[in-house]
């Protein structure tokens, strides 16, 4: 059924070449995020830790920068049109 521009949706669970659902390669990006996000924060601590700082402002930069990168690889990955 096409919509008013008279474009036919493709289904949700189209397949790609393959034969997997186009989904499925983008199933283990949230957790590479939050994976990458908390390494950087797990350093950071430690460098935290190491130095004996009162406030935790390495953690706080160092998980800020992670997310930072994680979200880049993410938009990347999820903007690419191949796997």
């Amino acid at each position: 059924m096409a919509d008013k521009t008279g474009v036919t949706p493709k289904p949700i669970a189209e397949n790609d070449a393959k034969g997997g659902a186009v989904w499925f390669r983008f199933a283990g990006l949230g957790m590479e995020l939050a994976g990458i996000t908390l390494l950087f924060a797990g350093v950071g601590y430690w460098i935290d830790a190491w130095r004996n700082h009162d406030q935790m402002v390495v953690t706080a930069l160092s998980t800020l920068v992670g997310f930072g990168l994680a979200m880049t690889r993410f938009i990347i990955k999820a903007s690419s049109p191949k796997p």
